[in-house]
C-alpha cells in the first residue's frame, strides 16, 4: 500500500478536503481582522495625548467609520470625561499655549477594546473552535463506516476465496484505522496553525490597540472623580453665593444708570420747551394778563 494510493482513498480524501477548508476559513477571517485592526492601530500611532482634544472629533469620525472598532467606540464614549475648556481649546487649534486640556477615562480601555469585541464578535468563532472537534469527530465516523463496508464485501463460500477476502478485509481495517490517525492528526495539527495565526494576526493588533488607548487617556478612578465633583460643586455654590448677594447692588446701579442716561435727558428737554413756553407767552402778553391774550 503506497502513500499515494492512502491519500486517494476517499475518506482519507474527505478529511484532507476538510482540514484544508478549516484552515483557509481561518485565514480569511484572521486577514480580515487584522487588515482593520492594523489601520485602527496605524491611526491611533499618529495621534499625540497633548493635542487629542483638538483632534477628538476626527478619532470620533475614524472610530464610528470602521465596523470593527463603531460599537466598542460608542461604549468607549459613555466613560469619558471631558474638560469643560475642551470647546474652547478646539476652537483654537492653532494655540501654542502652556494650556492642554485633557480627557480622562473612568474605566479600563481593556474592558471596551477586548478580545471579543475587536475579535471574537467580528468573525464566526464558535465555528472555529469547533473545527478540531469536527476533523477529530470524522475519524472514528469514516473508521466504523470503512470497518462496515469491509465486512460486507468479505466472502467465506468458497474455500479459494478466503484468502483474498481475508487479504482485503486486512488492508480495509488498515485504511480504517489510518481515517482515525489523519482525522487526529489533522486536528491537533489545525489547533498549532490556529493559535499561531490567531497571535499573529489577531492577538498581537488588539493588544497594541488597548496600549494606545491607555497611551492616550489617564484613567481617573471614580474616587477621585467623586472628590474632584464635590470641589467642583462647593466652588459653584460660593460663586452663585456671590452672585447672589451683588445682585440687589447691581440692579440698583442699572436703574440708576438707566435713569441717568434715558429719563434725565427727557426731564431737561420737558423743562427747557416749557420755559421757552413761558418767555413766548411772556413777551406776547405784554404786562397783561396771559389769559385774556388766548382769548
Amino acid at each position: 500500500m503506497t502513500i499515494i494510493s492512502i491519500l486517494t482513498e476517499p475518506a482519507i480524501l474527505i478529511i484532507t478536503v476538510c482540514f484544508l477548508f478549516f484552515i483557509m476559513t481561518v485565514i480569511r477571517n484572521y486577514a480580515k481582522v487584522q487588515k482593520n485592526l492594523n489601520s485602527v492601530y496605524m491611526f491611533l500611532k499618529t495621534l499625540d495625548k497633548k493635542e487629542l482634544s483638538y483632534r477628538f472629533q476626527q478619532l470620533d469620525e475614524f472610530m464610528t467609520s470602521n465596523s470593527f472598532t463603531t460599537t466598542a467606540w460608542e461604549d468607549f464614549k459613555k466613560a469619558l470625561i471631558f474638560p469643560e475648556k475642551l470647546f474652547i481649546a478646539s476652537q483654537n487649534a492653532k494655540s501654542t499655549g502652556d494650556f492642554k486640556p485633557e480627557i480622562y477615562l473612568t474605566i479600563d480601555a481593556s474592558y471596551f477594546f477586548n478580545e471579543e469585541s475587536l475579535v471574537y464578535s467580528k468573525i464566526n468563532n464558535k465555528f472555529i473552535q469547533t473545527m478540531p472537534t469536527l476533523l477529530t469527530g470524522l475519524g472514528p465516523f469514516f473508521t466504523f463506516l470503512k470497518m462496515a463496508i469491509a465486512f460486507t464485501e468479505v466472502n467465506f463460500s468458497m474455500e479459494s476465496n478466503v484468502g483474498g477476502s481475508l487479504n482485503s478485509l486486512i488492508a480495509n481495517i488498515q485504511i480504517a484505522a489510518l481515517c482515525s490517525v489523519f482525522a487526529v492528526g489533522f486536528s491537533l495539527l489545525f489547533m498549532f496553525i490556529e493559535k499561531i495565526l490567531y497571535n499573529r494576526m489577531c492577538k498581537k493588533y488588539y493588544l497594541a490597540i488597548q496600549k494606545e488607548f491607555i497611551r492616550l487617556f489617564d484613567v481617573v478612578t471614580s474616587e477621585k472623580f467623586l472628590i474632584d465633583l464635590v470641589k467642583e460643586s462647593k466652588i459653584q455654590n460660593v460663586t452663585n453665593e456671590k452672585l447672589l448677594k451683588a445682585l440687589p447692588d447691581d440692579f440698583a446701579k442699572a436703574v440708576i444708570k438707566s435713569l441717568g442716561e434715558t429719563t434725565t435727558p427727557y426731564l431737561e428737554n420737558i423743562l427747557y420747551s416749557l420755559n421757552k413756553l413761558n418767555e413766548s407767552m411772556a413777551k406776547n402778553s405784554n404786562g397783561g394778563d396771559v389769559v385774556d391774550k388766548l382769548f
